[in-house]
């Protein structure tokens, strides 16, 4: 199920995110098997970090991801149900910058013309490894639902549902996001 909160942390919260983010990213390699990618990224901060809290789920990654016109513009409609060697459960997306100045977008999900809507939770990682291969056949993929960003939106969604970035590519400032992947405790 696809949960959108608005307004997620505090007004106070928020705005010191936004200044954190005001720094400069690094680059980080991600993916698995030969499906490589270049991100901008930057920590979670601890005092955000501890407020992303989901009940009975324990966090297995946080990070801050920001995408701009020429950097980071595949489409990878990918699912997350494995990260870090991990299953994952649940997914979430905070909405970081603000709309104004900003290429209009958000996350889309997909069909996947064999799969569907999701890869099986216990999937294993060399069939993993073989859909994220497909990850820029848009062939392969129907778009089925977006949700446009908002500033201190949060989506979550189940780990495993097919998605990516909307549009691809940002055109104009810059698309800045706080990634969590959580898994069940005792799941």
């Amino acid at each position: 199920m696809i949960i959108i909160e608005d307004n997620f942390l505090s007004e106070k919260s928020f705005r010191g995110l936004q200044d954190y983010c005001k720094q400069e990213f690094r680059i980080e390699r991600a993916g698995a098997g030969d499906q490589w990618k270049e991100f901008l990224v930057l920590d979670t901060p601890p005092d955000i970090q501890s407020q992303l809290w989901l009940e009975d789920h324990e966090i297995i990654f946080s990070f801050i991801r920001k995408a701009h016109a020429g950097f980071d513009t595949d489409p990878r409609i990918h699912s997350d149900g494995i990260i870090m060697n991990k299953y994952v459960d649940v997914a979430s997306v905070l909405y970081i910058n603000e709309n104004e100045g900003v290429s209009r977008n958000g996350t889309a999900f997909y069909d996947h013309a064999f799969f569907g809507e999701k890869l099986p939770k216990d999937v294993k990682p060399e069939l993993y490894n073989d859909v994220l291969k497909d990850s820029n056949v848009t062939e392969l993929w129907q778009q089925t639902d977006k949700v446009y960003a908002k500033p201190n939106r949060l989506l979550s969604y189940p780990a495993n549902y097919f998605h990516a970035k909307f549009p691809a590519k940002i055109e104009t400032g810059e698309r800045i996001v706080l990634v969590t992947f959580y898994s069940e405790i005792n799941g």
